[in-house]
């Protein structure tokens, strides 16, 4: 990207901030259009980059997207509409608003492993609260890269939104530019990189990791349920997802239990679906790593999905995020000795409980921090847009998804006005004199 393509976006986000919120919505109709007509193209395109199912793609890439455009366009007007709050009585006379506006230039660096979803979603959010935008996808995933080049180009004036293509080395370039908020997917080896950018900068910016998320069942809960459940977690993407459960932890008394049903219910699903029907691991050297962390323990090409049980965290499962369709079982006497092991690690971007006792639950939800929670539930919380998605410390910074998304990516101009009563502020002004400090503390007796 030229200096001259990136003052010109900066130009056009200027412009931006007096744009009706007709021609933001517009702009979102015509990205529902468009992903409507060239839904085959976008199933081809993604399973080309690493064998996604259609079915995978269709429902956590292209399903939520469009509901999330259907939100938008739904709550946007009275999104944008400015906020009258209090104003406190010592200021008196006064009327207090918050205005939306945009923040200018926003840089989208998205992941692989959803490439349409997380390059898409984020935009939808810039785009509604009128920003101009620089899309850069993975260069891990070619065909889908192209794909939203091609969609952006169509829907989109070069002056509005821009997608850069390249590796690394485009990302370190696309950082040399004074971007107003940068918004980044991924590692958080690589969100760290991120952050020092923009701190030299100053630049805001949100980070959406990953981290270790733990899976806890207690003695209380459905196993059956719980496998199931944890399976799809796993399956889904195998395992490339920053929610998927990463370890599991489980009360002594059911552990045996549930490793053997899981193990049925592993090769159950294995023998109904064609091998050749399920995403692939991205890459060689992802495969290779993989490997390495399971030490040979897991065949990845006879089963999808598979547990391994350790005895203690010192196992090379446990050392960093696994990102893939195999997790460490481990387990525990009480809860005390799970959430001591949990919090050896850093705040993870979700947390998974799978219980029938409310005590038990609660007891774990004020014990563990984490970026997310689910209750007899993995992964489907990132699908609710009334609710926040991002994680807390290495898990993330920031907040997406529905409102929090367009909040995210604005603006909020604190505005006062004096509208009546102009002298009452006199009382502040100098000279300080002995009269001034007792109206001071006569206004201080109606406001403490």
């Amino acid at each position: 990207m030229t200096l001259k393509i990136f003052n010109q976006l900066k130009l056009k986000s200027f412009q931006n901030r007096f744009e009706s919120v007709q021609n933001r919505i517009q702009k979102l109709q015509k990205m529902q259009n468009w992903i409507k007509k060239n839904e085959l193209l976008i199933l081809e395109s993604v399973h080309s980059d690493f064998n996604k199912p259609h079915f995978e793609t269709a429902m956590s890439e292209i399903m939520i997207v469009l509901n999330e455009l259907k939100y938008f366009k739904t709550n946007l007007k009275s999104w944008v509409i400015d906020q009258i709050v209090s104003t406190p009585i010592s200021l008196f006379g006064h009327k207090s608003k918050i205005r939306y506006e945009n923040k200018g230039v926003i840089l989208i660096i998205s992941p692989w492993n959803y490439p349409f979803q997380l390059a898409i979603n984020p935009l939808i959010a810039a785009i509604s609260a009128g920003n101009t935008v620089v899309i850069k996808p993975s260069e891990l995933t070619p065909a889908t890269s192209l794909l939203i080049q091609k969609m952006c180009s169509e829907i989109f004036e070069t002056n509005d939104v821009n997608v850069e293509l390249g590796d690394k080395e485009k990302t370190n370039e696309l950082l040399d530019y004074q971007f107003d908020h940068v918004f980044f997917t991924g590692s958080t080896n690589v969100g760290r990189i991120i952050a020092v950018h923009c701190a030299q900068k100053l630049i805001p910016y949100t980070l959406e990791l990953g981290g270790k998320s733990p899976v806890i069942i207690t003695e209380s809960a459905d196993i059956d349920d719980a496998i199931s459940k944890i399976h799809w977690g796993k399956y889904l993407n195998r395992g490339q997802t920053c929610v998927a459960p990463d370890y599991v932890l489980v009360h002594d008394s059911i552990q045996a239990e549930f490793q053997t049903r899981f193990n049925s219910y592993s090769k159950s699903i294995d023998q109904k679906q064609n091998p050749e029907k399920i995403s692939q691991i991205i890459s060689r050297n992802h495969q290779s790593r993989l490997d390495d962390l399971n030490s040979g323990q897991f065949d990845f090409k006879k089963s999808a999905v598979e547990l391994i049980q350790i005895k203690n965290i010192d196992h090379p499962l446990m050392a960093d995020e696994i990102f893939g369709p195999t997790s460490p079982v481990i387990g525990y006497s009480d809860l005390k000795s799970a959430v001591e092991i949990i919090l050896k690690y850093p705040d993870p971007l979700a947390f998974y409980i799978f219980s029938k006792n409310n005590a038990e639950t609660e007891f774990l939800l004020k014990s563990i921090p984490s970026g997310g929670v689910g209750i007899n539930s993995v992964s489907v919380h990132l699908a609710n847009h009334h609710l926040p998605f991002g994680g807390r410390g290495n898990s993330g910074q920031g907040r997406y998804h529905g409102h929090f998304g367009f909040l995210e990516f604005s603006h909020q101009r604190a505005i006062i006005e004096q509208k009546f009563l102009n002298q009452s502020l006199q009382i502040l002004f100098p000279p300080y004199t002995e009269l001034k400090m007792k109206l001071l503390k006569i206004l201080r007796y109606f406001t403490n």
